[in-house]
């Protein structure tokens, strides 16, 4: 469903797109979204990136097709560029199957910017993050593919984290922590842009790191382990999810806001996840409880109620729906 955010506490339902998947927007006109045709073994079937107007149901173009599942993919700011992360059969390599990043510019036909990582089989984790994302102004692409971590990587365009200069592609910056990963679930995951700099912010073993092209790096919260970061459009806070125990399974979630030029910690009441920023001061979150299946998995799982938090007078207010993302 697309919803109207012009006025943020009373987001506005305008529409349900039927038969895609992981809805983009490119910019106020236009989206984006994928299509498979099987839902069951979308990896030996070929995914396809469509592009389409808001205003006109019938202008709408694929933009590229590609063998296997497209995990993840974003638009640059301006439009022009789309890149795409797929898990496709490999034979040979690890279990068989194997991520890669993709990047395709204007007309030019697609490009590969990793080689394909292999896959060895383990089960999720709530620390997984398969992720594209370009920086505000499209100078650089992060990706994130945790399903892909395990010892060192053989080389930088192997790494679970990298960081893309944009047209030409190349890998700027792997953290440290993604080059000598210290073992499993010691992810180098969970990354947020900045919205009016380069600034990237990510979660590593030892807490939220931050990364300044050309090659600044810094600790804004040593010992902090968050997840489901969003960053706020004028860039004075963040807001993320923690869980009350070190076990991202079991623990009870909450979320947190942090300003960041003064580090000053809001916590909002409540079990709640899936913080998205809507605005300078409205987020949106999601409310959690107990899940009620027996057996493996998350203990905490969304109610089907959202809020939205005014951040200037510290106010919650429930929403007519989910209107954030989901991060289980």
């Amino acid at each position: 469903m697309l919803a109207s955010l012009r006025e943020p506490m009373h987001p506005a339902p305008l529409c349900t797109i039927n038969g895609g998947n992981n809805v983009r927007f490119i910019s106020a006109t236009e989206i984006s979204y994928v299509t498979n045709p099987s839902s069951n073994d979308p990896i030996r079937n070929t995914s396809t990136i469509w592009r389409a107007s808001l205003s006109n149901e019938h202008n709408t173009v694929g933009v590229v097709s590609v063998q296997g599942m497209v995990m993840d993919f974003a638009w640059s700011p301006d439009g022009f560029a789309v890149a795409y992360l797929v898990y496709a059969e490999a034979p040979g390599l690890g279990s068989g199957s194997a991520n890669q990043l993709w990047l395709k510019i204007g007309k030019t036909p697609a490009r590969e910017l990793t080689p394909m990582m292999p896959l060895f089989g383990r089960g999720g984790s709530l620390d997984d993050e398969n992720i594209v994302r370009f920086s505000h102004d499209g100078k650089f692409l992060l990706m994130i593919d945790t399903y892909v971590s395990g010892g060192a990587p053989p080389s930088p365009d192997q790494a679970a984290f990298q960081v893309h200069s944009i047209p030409d592609g190349n890998v700027v910056f792997v953290p440290p922590s993604a080059q000598n990963p210290s073992g499993r679930g010691a992810f180098t995951t969970m990354a947020a842009w900045s919205h009016q700099s380069d600034r990237l912010y990510y979660r590593d073993p030892a807490g939220i790191q931050t990364w300044d092209p050309p090659g600044t790096q810094g600790t804004m919260a040593g010992g902090l382990s968050w997840s489901s970061p969003s960053v706020s459009p004028d860039d004075r806070f963040v807001a993320y999810v923690v869980r009350d125990i070190g076990n991202a399974l079991e623990g009870q979630p909450h979320v947190e806001i942090r300003e960041l030029g003064t580090n000053k910690v809001t916590v909002i009441p409540g079990v709640r996840g899936a913080p998205f920023f809507a605005s300078g001061t409205v987020l949106f979150e999601v409310e959690y409880g107990p899940n009620p299946e027996q057996g493996p998995g998350p203990r905490y799982i969304p109610t089907g109620k959202g809020f939205a938090y005014d951040v200037r007078a510290n106010v919650e207010t429930q929403t007519k729906g989910v209107i954030s993302p989901i991060d289980y």
